[in-house]
């Protein structure tokens, strides 16, 4: 249940949006926080509920501000959309009045899942929103913006109120209902200037003890120095190396350095593990090294703009805890668009190597190499799923396609799983990763610059071959 200002700021909020469904006969409410937006959809269909019928329509599946709406209903019928859409129940009978007035009715999620992209790339969508506008009534679909299909969803649909985006969506062939968010409150303004004093002021004398701190650690350097030629006199006497020490040393330095370099590319998580007596493929090659970086600031997508177009759906299939567990079988392994990607999976934020096969811009083809994987058995009938992935590391560019056998197992080399996807032009790109956001990425962008590579992160695009 939302507390009393969260209600009075979504009651706001809803009267702001409000203006924008006017004339409007159905719409695609989504945003980052389901709760929100469920309120919200609840709000702005009670306001136009007042002057013509409004439906609201589940696509998140239980989530509490429509669960609460229906709590109190005299209803043990708990069918909803999914059992519609998947078994054909009526409409009819799943819609119930949630107003007095009877002008406001909720469409439950239903007894079974409903953020599927059977459900949201259903043509019915275009049928019922046509259905609502002959009547001059309201359809609100409550959905989930990651969901394979969510973009047919809005299309079939026609209109798209995106919620808490600071700049407007566009999917082609919809109609985005966007208003620019409120500013903050004043009140929240003047807390917030506060704060920066307090915290200028905390910096400058965190930045005076720091000077004294150093000025203290100088003079102690000093004295040190000042004090060392007695002591390595005393304590260290010279030693006399003979020129084949110096080659010992040498030697044993380039070992070390060897395998540190081996070291690091180990740790890279994409390659996989060497077997016995094989190092020399996997070692880098000594003009392949760079030395080791550190990651600052937030990964940036460089091609914003390819987001329409990007090779987002692939099929999920397995997450190991350990790479070596991770790695699949050669069968799958031999296709394109394999990717091991490092990422933080569950509350407790644990890493794990997910494996996903493929890369397409329709869900359809994901769904034919699911299929394929599992009249083969890698997959079992019940396991892998579709999951939406538009995020990778760009490696290189450019690249024919007989040359990118060569430049994978150059990645290889280096500790990096690269592979290849044919763009439109019929160049050559080559990624590693494959992850649903950037943020998710973070862990093989660590993994990267410590091996001396500077990833660049794209949305990926063009096709497996």
């Amino acid at each position: 249940m939302t507390g009393a200002s969260d209600q009075s700021w979504i009651d706001a909020e809803a009267r702001r949006l409000a203006p924008l469904l006017e004339g409007q006969s159905a719409v695609v409410i989504s945003g980052p926080d389901a709760v929100t937006a469920a309120a919200l959809a609840l709000a702005l269909a009670h306001l136009h509920g007042a002057t013509r019928r409004v439906a609201i329509a589940d696509l998140v599946g239980d989530v509490a501000p429509l669960r609460d709406a229906v709590a109190d209903t005299d209803n043990d019928d708990h069918h909803g959309i999914s059992d519609s859409f998947l078994y054909g129940v009526s409409l009819n009978r799943i819609a119930r009045p949630i107003d007095a007035a009877g002008n406001v009715f909720l469409m439950p999620s239903g007894t079974e899942a409903v953020a599927l992209e059977a459900v949201y790339r259903n043509d019915r969508w275009r049928r019922l929103a046509a259905g609502f506008g002959q009547v001059g009534a309201l359809l609100l679909v409550v959905a989930v913006r990651d969901v394979p299909g969510f973009d047919a969803l809005c299309q079939f649909v026609g209109a798209y109120l995106p919620l808490g985006e600071t700049h407007p969506p566009s999917i082609p062939d919809v109609k985005t209902l966007w208003m620019a968010p409120p500013p903050p409150p004043a009140a929240t303004v003047r807390k917030t200037e506060r704060a920066r004093e307090v915290a200028a002021v905390d910096r400058s004398q965190r930045q005076s003890r720091l000077f004294a701190t150093l000025a203290a650690v100088a003079a102690l350097v000093l004295a040190g120095l000042a004090v060392w030629p007695r002591v390595s006199e005393r304590f260290f006497p010279p030693d006399v190396l003979t020129t084949a020490d110096i080659d010992s040393v040498a030697d044993s330095s380039a070992g070390s350095l060897e395998r540190a370099a081996g070291s690091v590319v180990v740790e890279t998580p994409l390659a996989p593990p060497a077997a016995a007596g094989d190092s020399a493929a996997t070692a880098p090659l000594a003009s392949e090294r760079a030395p080791a970086r550190i990651r600052s600031g937030p990964l940036v997508v460089e091609n914003a703009a390819d987001s329409a177009q990007a090779a987002a759906f692939a099929v999920y299939f397995v997450a190991a805890n350990t790479l070596e567990e991770a790695q699949p079988p050669a069968e799958v392994d031999a296709l394109s668009g394999v990717a091991i990607s490092p990422v933080r999976i569950g509350a407790g934020g644990a890493r794990w190597f997910r494996v996903t096969v493929g890369a397409g811009t329709d869900s359809a083809q994901a769904l034919a190499l699911l299929q394929r994987l599992r009249d083969a058995e890698q997959i079992g009938a019940a396991s892998g799923s579709i999951i939406r992935v538009p995020f990778a590391f760009r490696l290189e560019e450019g690249l024919t396609p007989n040359d990118a056998p060569a430049a994978i197992a150059r990645w290889m080399r280096r500790g990096v799983r690269a592979y290849a996807l044919r763009q439109t032009s019929g160049v050559v790109t080559l990624y590693t990763g494959a992850f649903q956001n950037p943020a998710q990425a973070t862990l093989l962008a660590d993994s990267l610059y410590g091996a001396g590579i500077a990833p660049t992160l794209v949305y990926r695009t063009g096709r497996t071959f």
